[in-house]
């Protein structure tokens, strides 16, 4: 980790995924590996230029993830628009014509805290 990271914190990229698509529309779960990967690469490809993902992307072998669980669209939309309010650099991933999945561009866990408190791990 570098000097900068150690100051501000590790760097995380938060990937909220919903779990509506496992329980209620039986998605496989390859499916919904291949939906967080999507929304974890088009959000990397995004923001590539960030000096976060930058850093973030220097340390591969320590790149740190967290997989949360968001209940139903109704509610992956609500927080995009959330992040969206409080300048949270995001991607929403669109599979089907539908938001399946957010990836949060890579930064300190801190201030991602109070927006992403309620939220489970993903299991």
């Amino acid at each position: 980790m570098s000097d900068d990271q150690k100051e501000m914190g590790t760097l995380v990229m938060y990937i909220l995924l919903r779990k509506d698509l496992q329980t209620s529309l039986k998605w496989p779960i390859g499916a919904l590996c291949s939906q967080a990967a999507h929304a974890a690469t088009a959000c990397l490809w995004s923001f590539k230029d960030d000096p976060d993902v930058v850093s973030y992307m220097k340390d591969m072998d320590s790149m740190h993830k967290i997989t949360l669980a968001v209940e139903d669209e109704d509610m992956l939309k609500s927080l995009a628009a959330k992040l969206e309010s409080e300048k949270v650099q995001h991607k929403v991933w669109i599979e089907d014509n539908m938001p399946v999945c957010i990836a949060i561009k890579p930064q300190p866990r801190s201030p991602l805290k109070p927006l992403l408190s309620r939220l489970q791990l993903y299991k």
